[in-house]
């Protein structure tokens, strides 16, 4: 009897762990069944009467023909017959790497597989343009440290908005963004805007190089949209193995900045150049000009290196602006030193180099040509101090023969133009003489001047005569200024005998 009952209740038992394990079921359900490329894909995956979280389920599967972009759960819970039941929903949002019939396989859970989907990937539709692809490099077989440009030109109808591509998988290369540009272009009757992205590949190893782009982002009208682009190979020929890392592959451009003709002695002066060149480094452009050296002509300072791109470039080619500081310490000719800078040439396989001539400059010594400065200075302050004082004479001069003149025109006898001739100019010295003695001070000065001798005599005869006329006087010192007005301003010369 007890060996029956133990029988029914491990048959109960098991049929129990049955039901458990027959109730668990996935369904997998997809939001459409045709999208186009670029477009999102929603994918739910139903779980019931999970065991554990779905989460851990393999989605390597998935991953062959779609992004996997986005996952996110949820989790209900229910009592069925008495028991609490917990159902699980993955949902995931997928986006298609190609075009055609693409699967979404069955995934498993606990030994349980859902169901296999299949879904229709087209090139455009009514809502979605195409979007066309074409990569480019410039050089497919460059050399090992030669930078090539690659570009992504993507062709569109201009109602997308395009997100900067991440960064590339280049195993064993050194990529650098570059400039992106816009532009659109009439293709077979239909205008396209075409989006391009370029990156400068440097190679470091010899062999095929894998490109890998990332998913590209773009957006129209809220919608992220993503966009797979093909992968590229190049291989990179081997360089000779003597050849040092720092060395360019590829001729460098050089401009040398002309120097002044003259310089100071003793002061600083920079020597200027831009290096233009694929696979050039600041590192690089230190050892090849490593060589330089100062002499007792001139003592140079250390190397100044800046990047000469001002705005992200649109080529491999980089710019290198130069600066070599220098102080000249001997004044006269100065034949700076001739400048090497080697490169590989990868057509002729040989170490080329590029020739900076040496310039030449005169030095001069600034102390001389400031002693000269100074003393030049100082003559034209004296010369401008004499010619001022003369000036200064000369309007004093007028300025006193012009009040004299107006004294003697204003004389109203005889004693008041006696007066004002012996005050002409000022001359206090000669206040006490009589006219006579006036007059041959004045023709010392001045020269005889005969009407000036009859001026007076006119005025001694109108003095001593019995009737002194107003009249006479007056006309006396019309005479007298007439003749003195004439008188140059500058004191003349001793009459000579």
């Amino acid at each position: 009897m007890v060996k029956n009952c133990w029988l029914l209740f491990l048959l109960l038992g098991a049929s129990g762990v049955g039901q458990a394990i027959a109730e668990v079921r996935m369904t997998l359900k997809l939001d459409k069944k045709t999208v186009v490329l670029g477009e999102p894909l929603t994918a739910e995956l139903r779980v019931e009467d999970v065991k554990e979280p779905i989460s851990g389920i393999n989605l390597d599967k998935l991953k062959k023909h779609f992004n996997v972009y986005g996952i996110s759960g949820s989790t209900q819970q229910q009592r069925i017959k008495g028991r609490s039941v917990i159902n699980e929903t993955m949902t995931l949002t997928l986006y298609p790497l190609s075009t055609g019939k693409l699967q979404i396989p069955a995934l498993s859970y606990r030994g349980k597989n859902s169901n296999a989907v299949v879904v229709s990937v087209l090139e455009s539709s009514k809502q979605m343009p195409r979007v066309i692809f074409k990569t480019a490099i410039d050089s497919a077989h460059p050399q090992v440290r030669q930078a090539s440009t690659l570009t992504l030109d993507i062709y569109d109808d201009g109602t997308l908005q395009w997100a900067a591509p991440q960064e590339l998988v280049a195993i064993g290369a050194h990529q650098r963004r570059l400039a992106e540009s816009q532009y659109e272009e009439l293709i077979e009757g239909k205008r396209y805007t075409i989006h391009r992205y370029a990156w400068a590949l440097m190679p470091l190893l010899e062999g095929s190089v894998k490109i890998e782009f990332p998913l590209l982002d773009a957006f129209k009208f809220g919608t992220r949209l993503r966009y797979p682009v093909p992968p590229l190979r190049l291989v990179a020929a081997p360089v000779p193995g003597y050849l040092p890392v720092h060395v360019p592959i590829g001729k460098p451009r050089v401009t040398v900045e002309a120097l002044p003709s003259e310089i100071a002695l003793d002061r600083p002066i920079n020597w200027m150049f831009t290096v233009r060149g694929n696979g050039i480094s600041e590192e690089g452009i230190v050892k090849l000009l490593s060589s330089i050296r100062g002499n007792e002509s001139l003592r140079f300072y250390p190397i100044k290196i800046i990047n000469g791109d001002t705005q992200r470039a649109t080529s491999a080619m980089q710019t290198w602006l130069v600066t070599l500081p220098f102080v000249p310490l001997q004044t006269g000719i100065l034949t700076m030193p001739e400048i090497n800078l080697p490169y590989y040439d990868p057509v002729t396989a040989r170490v080329e180099s590029v020739l900076i001539p040496p310039l030449s400059v005169e030095v001069f010594n600034p102390l001389w040509i400031m002693v000269k400065k100074i003393t030049i200075g100082l003559v034209i302050l004296l010369a401008m101090a004499g010619l001022g004082y003369v000036l200064f004479n000369k309007i004093r001069l007028a300025l006193q023969r012009r009040k004299s003149l107006l004294q003697i025109s204003g004389a109203e006898n005889a004693g008041d133009l006696h007066r004002a001739l012996l005050q002409f100019e000022g001359e206090n010295s000669v206040k006490n003489f009589t006219l006579q003695q006036w007059l041959m001070h004045i023709q010392l000065y001045y020269g005889r001047n005969e009407q000036l001798v009859t001026v007076v005599k006119q005025l001694e005869e109108t003095q001593y005569a019995e009737t002194n006329l107003a009249m006479n006087v007056s006309l006396l010192a019309h005479d007298a200024v007439k003749v003195l007005k004439k008188l140059p301003l500058s004191q003349g010369k001793t009459k000579k005998d």
